[in-house]
């Protein structure tokens, strides 16, 4: 059997479509599939940018977080409570603004690591001048006191004074304890 020229070139016309089509089938169902993997590459790129970007800031961080704790108060580890020093340090500094603390009752303290916390539960009587003052003050000493909860209420019609009660979370630290040798 002999193939004439004609045939042979329709054969391989028709071969090389089967091949352009399995080609196009086989490269149109992984295009999809190699965008989500580029997008993917791109996204993991930019993480890693961040990152490196975090790392280089590590020292700024460890240095802002060694100025913040400087700022804290400092207790003997043998000191049991802490809370009424903590207790006369805010009623001083609403004194010094006019604010009535009338009851404070401290919360439990917490710890994480070398870092304490302790709540105060306060209330309060004053003026709007003399919770700003305050409020103020609180602010201005650093990460040592953070009031997190405020409720204020006016006391009877056209008088001008107001009251309420507040949590006020002290931070502060113990000094370490020395080992023997």
């Amino acid at each position: 059997m002999k193939i004439s020229k004609r045939e042979m070139t329709l054969g391989v016309l028709a071969l090389t479509a089967i091949l352009a089509g399995t080609t196009w089938y086989v490269v149109d169902s992984k295009v999809d599939v190699w965008k989500g993997k580029a997008n993917e590459i791109e996204k993991l790129r930019q993480q890693i940018r961040q990152h490196q970007t975090a790392i280089k800031m590590q020292d700024d961080w460890l240095d802002e977080l060694n100025e913040l704790q400087t700022q804290l108060p400092v207790f003997d580890p043998s000191q049991r409570s802490v809370a009424p020093e903590l207790m006369k340090i805010v009623k001083s500094l609403a004194a010094k603004h006019s604010l009535a603390i009338l009851k404070s009752n401290p919360r439990g303290e917490k710890s994480t690591d070398d870092l304490f916390e302790l709540g105060i539960n306060c209330t309060w009587e004053g003026s709007l001048d003399a919770l700003v003052g305050f409020l103020t003050d609180l602010q201005q000493q650093g990460v040592r006191y953070d009031p997190r909860t405020l409720s204020v209420a006016p006391i009877g019609k056209n008088t001008g004074k107001l009251k309420g009660s507040m949590v006020i979370h002290c931070a502060f630290t113990r000094k370490p304890i020395a080992k023997e040798n």
